[in-house]
């Protein structure tokens, strides 16, 4: 399977999806042309929301950031499977969900080569209802238990290892009454402890930066004890 051009992953619920609608599902012209697209969202690149069967979807394709940008806006050298970002990614999914962690739940993964680049979508459920941290608090102050809740999840990550490389304010959301932690490009299982106030710190730094640039922005130093006192309180048994 790694010599194919185009490599396909499809979530066991799915397997029996035909051969036909595995490109369907990553062509976005496709897809509007069937009436199936129900939002899209314009940030770097575009996010498509659709209907597959009883699931909503999240259609979304990996570009680069940083420097390699100016090089290949989504084109990442082919080193192997195991190596492939867009993989690894499907791989800690796939973890988060039998650690039945609060976390989106894949749905399909394509790796395309060419010549020696490859590109990639990978395709998660829509968790509905949702709004990210950074937006909220632009919105209303988060009560105690709120904050408390936001620390007692992220420690669920942390007990089982779950190193997110990019925790900030825009990637945890809320909603439902529960709290989810998303965008794990990048994230790995790592061993001790030493790794588990960076992750902190980056999502402290995160809502200060938010604050400093929102004129209207519910944060501030006793919010983030709240926070803390969550993520402290729980066993991570």
């Amino acid at each position: 399977m790694a010599e194919s051009p185009d490599i396909f992953f499809l979530h066991p619920k799915l397997s029996d999806l035909p051969e036909s609608l595995k490109e369907l599902l990553f062509d976005p012209d496709k897809l509007r042309r069937e009436g199936l697209i129900t939002q899209e969202i314009c940030g770097r690149g575009t996010t498509y929301f659709f209907q597959l069967r009883e699931n909503s979807c999240v259609l979304r394709h990996f570009w680069r950031g940083g420097f390699m940008r100016h090089l290949s806006k989504d084109g990442y050298v082919w080193m192997g499977l195991k190596q492939s970002r867009a993989y690894r990614e499907w791989q800690i999914l796939e973890t988060l969900e039998n650690l039945r962690l609060p976390a989106p739940r894949r749905i399909a993964l394509r790796i395309q080569r060419s010549g020696l680049l490859c590109r990639s979508d990978i395709i998660t459920k829509e968790i509905k209802n949702i709004m990210a941290l950074g937006s909220l608090l632009t919105q209303r102050p988060l009560c105690e238990s709120e904050w408390q809740s936001i620390g007692e999840m992220i420690l669920k990550f942390h007990a089982n290892g779950i190193f997110h490389q990019d925790l900030n304010a825009n990637n945890i959301l809320l909603g439902n009454g529960s709290c989810y932690l998303i965008d794990f490009d990048r994230g790995r299982i790592l061993q001790g402890n030493w790794w588990k106030p960076r992750m902190l710190n980056r999502l402290k730094h995160s809502l200060e930066s938010l604050s400093r640039k929102h004129k209207t922005f519910h944060f501030n130093p006793l919010y983030w004890e709240y926070l803390m006192d969550g993520y402290n309180s729980v066993s991570s048994s």
